[in-house]
């Protein structure tokens, strides 16, 4: 498996053809918009996908169905150029999606993402709460994803790897509503470098009272936070020094790049679980448009 990944403040800059197929999500922002403008002029067809996790169904361009007929309606996309939009497509969208193009044998995809000039926060509490962010409307719970299913409660030790973002609550809730997670087996990993100078300092305050609070002893690690190909490289470094009794699962509640590059990790790893809230986004979550990248990701074996 090989990343290969391009960066350029502008969408002008790009070096970009242009695709066949766009998958993308709802548009809730400036770069969601950006983003699905900019495809909408290279690319020859558009699809909209959308994840329910309450109904284990996926809207494919209108059509609902089961997540297991997905292979099916990606089938119809073979022999062309097939690119994601991941500004706007949500992580299970984008796993879903890497695995059943990899399972069908596609060589390569290519995935795109925007990153925000700012992210919002409460306006009430700016000024006292400088690093309170107003990101997600609700967070419907930690729920299994078809195919990446977290088996806490086997016999088997589990190692847990968090990518940690601004919402603290969220790796409080995990830590919470799972018991059987052994905090002394996970690690966390911050977005560092960070997409600004500065932001990095904004998750480490909002994460470390729960760090301490829940006795996390697994580890503090790092990886860019729009980097997807050093989240695989760590991810593998984990996988690969498991010991028998020992399982793995990853919960991506961070940077959606560091979300793409745990999607394209256990898209190929089968046995590797999921830990996963499905937050409802909340629109308007950031403002403008920075800078912009593309992954283009060649499938293969990573293990040996």
């Amino acid at each position: 498996m090989r990343i290969k990944m391009q960066e350029s403040e502008s969408k002008e800059s790009l070096s970009f053809k242009g695709c066949d197929v766009a998958i993308v999500g709802k548009p809730i922002d400036d770069r969601g918009f950006a983003a699905v403008d900019f495809l909408r002029s290279n690319a020859n067809d558009i699809v909209f996908m959308e994840y329910n996790a309450d109904e284990f169904e996926i809207d494919f361009n209108g059509k609902r169905f089961g997540v297991d007929e997905l292979d099916k309606y990606f089938s119809r996309l073979q022999g062309k150029t097939v690119y994601l939009e991941a500004t706007t497509l949500g992580f299970v969208e984008i796993f879903l999606s890497c695995r059943v193009l990899q399972h069908l044998g596609f060589r390569k995809t290519t995935l795109f993402y925007v990153e925000p000039q700012r992210y919002s926060k409460f306006k009430r509490y700016e000024l006292l709460h400088k690093r309170d962010f107003d990101l997600s409307d609700e967070f419907p719970g930690y729920q299994a994803i078809p195919g990446a299913t977290c088996m806490l409660s086997d016999r088997s030790v589990q190692i847990g790897v968090f990518f940690l973002g601004y919402e603290e609550r969220r790796l409080d809730r995990a830590l919470e509503d799972y018991q059987m997670i052994q905090p002394s087996k996970c690690c966390v990993v911050f977005g560092v470098p960070a997409f600004k100078p500065g932001w990095e300092m904004d998750a480490f305050t909002n994460n470390i009272r729960v760090i301490r609070d829940k006795n996390i002893r697994g580890g503090i690690l790092y990886c860019g936070a729009e980097n997807p190909a050093a989240v695989v490289d760590l991810l593998e470094e984990i996988y690969c020094s498991l010991r028998p009794n020992e399982r793995m699962f990853v919960s991506p509640i961070g940077t959606k790049p560091n979300g793409i590059g745990s999607a394209i990790f256990v898209s190929m790893h089968p046995d590797v679980g999921i830990l996963y809230d499905h937050p409802i986004r909340k629109k308007g979550r950031s403002e403008q448009v920075s800078k912009w990248h593309l992954y283009e990701v060649e499938f293969g074996a990573i293990c040996a």
